[in-house]
C-alpha cells in the first residue's frame, strides 16, 4: 500500500514539473510588438518609423529577456542593466523619431516602461509564471505609475 502511495505521488510530481516547464515564456517578439503599438499609436509613427521603432524594440526585447532570464531572483542587477539597455534605445530612437515625437517619447518613457512591465506581469500570470517584480502602481484609468 505504501509503494503505491508513493508511486502515485511520484507520478503527480512528476507530472506538475513537466507541465510548469512546458508553460510558454513571453517570446522578445510578443513583448516588442506589444511596446511597439503603443508607440505607433501614442507617436502617430509613419510605416518607416513603425519598421524601425519595432526592430529596435525587438532588439531590446531580446537583450532584456536574456538579463532577465540570466539574473533570475536579483532585481536590482535586472533593474540597473535594463536600465542600460534602455537608454541604448532612446540613442536609437533619436535617430529615427522627429524632434517633436522623441520628445513626447522622452516625457512618456516611464510610462512605457510600466507598460511593458505590466504586460511582461500579466501574461506571465496568465500562462502560469510567476512574473516580474515591478513597482509601478496604476492610479484609475490614467497610465500615472511611479518606478524607482
Amino acid at each position: 500500500m505504501k509503494k503505491l502511495l508513493i508511486l502515485t505521488c511520484m507520478v503527480f510530481s512528476g507530472a506538475f514539473a513537466a507541465s510548469a516547464q512546458d508553460t510558454p515564456g513571453i517570446s522578445a517578439q510578443e513583448r516588442a510588438t506589444n511596446l511597439s503599438h503603443e508607440m505607433i499609436r501614442d507617436l502617430r509613427l509613419n510605416n518607416y518609423q513603425s519598421t524601425k521603432v519595432n526592430e529596435i524594440n525587438l532588439d531590446v526585447a531580446k537583450q532584456m529577456l536574456a538579463i532577465e532570464k540570466q539574473y533570475a531572483g536579483n532585481q536590482e542587477k535586472i533593474n540597473e542593466l535594463c536600465n542600460g539597455v534602455c537608454a541604448e534605445r532612446d540613442l536609437k530612437l533619436e535617430n529615427v523619431l522627429s524632434t517633436v515625437q522623441y520628445n513626447e517619447y522622452f516625457g512618456d518613457r516611464k510610462n512605457l516602461v510600466a507598460l511593458d512591465r505590466q504586460f511582461m506581469s500579466d501574461t506571465n500570470k496568465s500562462r502560469g509564471g510567476n512574473g516580474v517584480a515591478s513597482s509601478e502602481t496604476a492610479s484609475g484609468s490614467s497610465r500615472t505609475v511611479s518606478i524607482n
